[in-house]
């Protein structure tokens, strides 16, 4: 353990066993709920005993409608249990979706989120999720997966009694708003039956302290609860030298049954408060033959696996606001979610197979997102920064403070932005009925779901200029060549950075109304299923930012003049640039898109253990915050034709598979398997305000087809789990230009940005009387990792091991080691930045460097 105290985490501790002691104890004489349990509800926390071995048993309940089972589902469902995860001891959200065929996971920033998720060779052609939904019990967390700091993995948690259960393809397109990539759905426990679970881990090579708990039960005959959540304390994986965790999830809920099993009334809450660190990456020393990078090594001195661009010298903001003109100070503590959310939800029997199902939520919601990126730069001797000609570089702070600096240099935007409100407000409304007509069955759903999503963000995007260290990176000082300071603790402008347009501050409303359909005929073995989507999103608010950028003398937090010379009255004040937004540029948002989306599917099941299946989908996706101040909209906020306004606010994805699904017995123990082929393509319309002018408008299509694999298998004392996804995703059609009409064209038929051919994972697994262990084995082929021109970064295969003890049955001790071998395996996209006949310097993301985790656990 470290030597940080933590008066927090003792008292978490205090709180989660004083509920555990209390709240069960109200239940002890209960009558068990005789609501049916199956692994949507029951997991390692709460009765994993009670799911059924074959998870093609399993209702679908995730953009899918009726009760069909996993294999009479013609879709590539995929249920992730809490035990898995939990052997897993993922360090992300991210990492937790490599289990899921067909998922590809970059850039992994940390626990607090902002990774990239891609699906089925779909690249993420900006940043976040675009295509993939993230829910909690059904209800999508944030309306976008790709909202500028606001990914929706930034919102999202895995609890101890989670279970997921993800849809890749299909019925996403339909069932889902926005998501015909994947719909992930993180299912609780609902407490049908009484247990508890209480865990306390440290960290042994890093210093954090967690506790997770859960527990719930039946109240009475009709009443039954369940409560989880965690706190998390300490540095972190990354040696910034300063606190990079601390924060916590508490979620529950009550059920009410209804009397003659008509249905039930459930209530959620769910609280989470959790800063987490950010790694914004860093250097790599790689050897290259063409476009292949054959060799990857750390950069001396800025080891990629520990080392973190945040230290002691840069723990803190200082930013300018854009409104007033003043400064202000924040901690330089990466991603930090906060959500107050409140849910209900209804499943009504009144007659019949007629059900009446509505699901809501409401959600405070806002946050945080403080980090230095990192982007490199050889030298700045002779370039022109704030109008002056750079003649030196020296140490900004620390033991060599004035001393001359020489090595490569961090040269890349220090931002803080505050997401003031990402709130929103959620309801799916169902009906649904089925009929027996001799041997024929038909079912329908029918229903409306509408969500409201708030993005209301103020950007704060700094110039800075630091060393390259993987501890403490130290701020430099850049002094003109008439010898004026030309930044200030690192920073050469505030405010500047990525252009005069993220100097921004906006409020965005976005509405989306969806009704839809779903038909599902069956005649013995054969089912037909076809659905309909109809999404009409309305868009209101409005926009801001800087129009120009100023420089002058930073003196007492105020800013003066130059002198005629260009200079500032004593050469140690700072000459620096910056921004404040500019009221001519305040634009209204009132604009309205819409599209259709459809998926029909066809299986056939011959027995009771094999099925095979094909479905085709249209579905899509609404482009709105990262559109906005690009000149897509007339001053009226309406969507300009003449620049394609309405053509780049949505991106349209048609998918095509094939599969079979498989279960059986074989070595004394069964298995089951899904295999499915998938073709797709689509168009996508970009505006990246953070690339370079002259790239920031791109035009791309896409076209990928593969192969999806997954499935278990248990004998004895032994079980796996396995997938593996081999796409083959190609660019199609590539142009970049500084304005839509100045787009140029580049080659095409190369492997997109940020996607692997070959990814996948395996859990295998072996419990031998009170002792269990496994490992986990996940890794990739060769990425792209930085877009056109592509370099292809080397496969890698990680190695985690996790072991447990059983002392009683209570009690037990579990081991985790991520990253066994201490791989040093790129995660993400990254550049080339100085070449040496092979030998290249990249900025990259790389996977986290090995973990050992120490855990506690007492079942009740």
């Amino acid at each position: 353990m470290g030597d940080l105290s933590n008066d927090k985490l003792r008292l978490s501790i205090l709180a989660a066993l004083s509920m555990a002691a209390t709240v069960p104890a109200m239940a002890q004489n209960a009558t068990p709920s005789t609501a049916a349990t199956d692994c949507k509800n029951a997991s390692a926390a709460t009765a994993q005993a009670a799911c059924k071995d074959d998870s093609l048993d399993e209702i679908v309940i995730t953009a899918s409608a009726g009760d069909k089972t996993q294999l009479r589902s013609s879709l590539q469902v995929t249920t992730i249990t809490s035990d898995l995860v939990l052997d897993m001891a993922p360090r992300s959200t991210a990492e937790t979706l490599r289990l899921i065929p067909g998922m590809s996971i970059t850039d992994q920033a940390g626990s607090g989120g902002n990774a990239n998720f891609g699906v089925r060779g779909i690249p993420v052609t900006t940043g976040g999720a675009p295509f993939v939904q993230l829910q909690e019990d059904g209800l999508p967390t944030v309306m976008f997966g790709d909202m500028n700091f606001g990914n929706n993995d930034y919102w999202t948690r895995f609890d101890v009694s989670n279970t997921i259960e993800a849809v890749v393809g299909g019925n996403a397109s339909t069932l889902a708003s926005g998501a015909p990539g994947a719909v992930i759905n993180f299912i609780s426990d609902t407490g049908a039956i009484k247990s508890g679970v209480f865990t306390i881990s440290e960290g042994l090579n890093f210093n954090e302290s967690k506790a997770t708990f859960a527990f719930g039960g039946p109240i009475s005959d009709s009443w039954r609860y369940h409560v989880d959540g965690f706190y998390v304390y300490g540095t972190g994986l990354r040696n910034q030298g300063f606190i990079g965790e601390d924060g916590y999830q508490i979620k529950a809920n009550l059920t009410h049954d209804l009397p003659d099993d008509k249905g039930y009334v459930r209530f959620y809450v769910k609280l989470l408060d959790d800063q987490e660190e950010y790694n914004a990456g860093g250097l790599a020393i790689a050897t290259s033959n063409g476009h292949t990078l054959t060799s990857v090594t750390p950069y001396p001195g800025n080891n990629n696996l520990t080392g973190s661009s945040v230290g002691i010298y840069n723990q803190t903001i200082t930013y300018l606001n854009s409104t007033t003109g003043t400064f202000g100070t924040v901690p330089n503590n990466g991603v930090h979610p906060i959500a107050h959310a409140f849910g209900a939800e209804l499943h009504l029997t009144p007659v019949g197979d007629l059900a009446i199902d509505d699901k809501f939520r409401v959600t405070q919601m806002y946050g945080t997102f403080a980090a230095q990126f990192t982007g490199i730069n050889n030298s700045v001797i002779g370039s022109t920064v704030n109008g002056q000609t750079v003649g030196k570089v020296v140490y900004g702070a620390g033991p060599l403070a004035g001393q001359a600096y020489t090595g490569l240099i961090d040269n890349s935007a220090q931002i803080y932005t505050d997401m003031s409100n990402m709130g929103s407000v959620v309801n799916d409304l169902a009906l649904s009925d089925k009929w027996v007509l001799g041997a024929n069955k038909l079912a329908f759903r029918a229903g409306f779901f509408y969500m409201n999503q708030s993005i209301e963000q103020n950007w704060h995007p700094n110039d800075s200029y630091a060393t390259f260290s993987g501890t403490n990176p130290v701020p430099l000082s850049l002094i003109s060549t008439s010898g004026q300071l030309l930044t200030n603790n690192g920073v050469s402008g505030y405010n500047t950075n990525w252009g005069t347009s993220n100097d921004r501050t906006y409020a965005m409303q976005v509405a989306d109304s969806a009704p839809y359909l779903d038909l599902t005929w069956d005649l013995a073995g054969l089912q037909l299923e076809g659905s309909l989507r109809h999404d009409d999103y309305q868009v209101s608010g409005w926009t801001q930012s800087a129009s120009a950028n100023q420089i002058g003398c930073l003196s007492g937090g105020t800013f003066s003049a130059p002198l005629a010379s260009g200079n500032c009255a004593s050469p140690t004040t700072p000459l620096v640039s910056y921004m404040v937004t500019d009221q001519s540029t305040l634009a209204p948002l009132n604009y309205g898109v819409n599209y259709n989306s459809w998926s029909f599917g066809a299986l056939y099941q011959f027995d009771s253990n094999t099925s095979v299946y094909g479905r085709a989908s249209r579905g899509g996706k609404v482009n709105t915050d990262r559109n906005i101040l690009s000149g897509y909209n007339n001053p009226d906020g309406s969507l300009n034709y003449q620049t394609g306004g309405q053509e780049k606010a949505l991106d349209i994805i048609y998918q095509q598979e094939v599969g079979i699904k498989r279960r059986g017995q074989v070595f004394d123990g069964s298995y089951n398997v899904t295999v499915s082929y998938f073709w797709d393509h689509y168009n996508s319309s970009n505006y990246d305000l953070t690339a370079a002018p002259g790239d920031q408008y791109s035009t791309n299509s896409y076209a990928a087809q593969g192969l999806e694999l997954n499935g278990t298998l248990s004998f004895g004392g032994f079980s796996l789990y396995g997938q593996v996804t081999d796409q083959r995703p190609k660019v199609t059609a590539n142009s970049e230009g500084a304005t839509p009409a100045t787009e140029v064209a580049s080659p095409t038929g190369y492997l997109p940005g940020g996607m692997a051919k070959v990814t996948y994972a395996f859990v295998p697994s072996y419990t031998w009387g009170p002792a269990s262990g496994g490992v986990v084995v996940q890794g990739q082929g060769q990425e792209n990792i930085n877009g056109y021109p592509p370099f292809y970064s080397p496969g890698y295969t990680l190695v985690d091991l996790f072991t447990r003890y059983q002392f009683t049955e209570m009690l037990s001790a579990g081991l985790h080691v991520n990253n066994l071998f201490n791989k040093f395996a790129l995660g993400g996209s990254g550049n080339a930045i100085t070449t040496a006949s092979s030998s290249n310097v990249i900025s990259v993301n790389t996977e986290p460097g090995r973990t050992v985790v120490l855990d506690g656990t007492l079942k009740f």
